[in-house]
């Protein structure tokens, strides 16, 4: 068994490896992907990722559905692959004035998003993007938070 016999198997494995145990990141390998709308600098492929060119970093949508601050953590958390959630200042990023949403390519019929880190154990911060604000308080927004996941872009595209 030659080098490249080896050096074959073994990314083999590793692919391997990698769908058991990050499945939410070999979606991007299993399918092509492909571009589905832009907006501004923003690129969404059809495995649902959102690419923002300037920043380098991917975003995904979470369920569009009111959710606690330990919900969205909980959901994003079970994406795997490296997401985590946002930050204020990555939100922010997203917010443009006039938009009562953050972009068409990420839709939710709610105003806030969850933001991490905490300030205090007991404050979850939230960005509300119908006028670029941001707050921290130790209850939901009226109308419930949503949550969207962020990461640094994978190679893959």
């Amino acid at each position: 068994m030659g080098k490249g016999h080896f050096a074959m198997n073994f990314r083999i494995l590793c692919a391997l490896c990698l769908a058991f145990f990050f499945p939410a990141t070999i979606v991007g390998y299993a399918v092509s992907a492909q571009v589905e709308a832009t907006d501004r600098y923003l690129v969404r492929y059809n495995t649902g990722e959102i690419h923002d060119k300037e920043s380098g970093l991917e975003w995904f949508a979470g369920p569009d559905k009111p959710m606690s601050w330990a919900q969205a953590q909980k959901w994003v958390s079970s994406l795997g692959g490296g997401w985590r959630m946002p930050t204020r200042r990555e939100l922010d990023r997203l917010h443009y004035n006039g938009a009562i949403q953050i972009t068409p390519l990420l839709p939710s019929t709610g105003y806030w998003i969850w933001a991490g880190p905490t300030h205090a154990s007991s404050s979850k911060w939230v960005f509300r993007f119908s006028y670029g604000g941001e707050g921290w308080s130790g209850e939901a927004p009226p109308d419930g938070g949503r949550s969207i996941a962020v990461r640094k872009r994978s190679l893959y595209k």
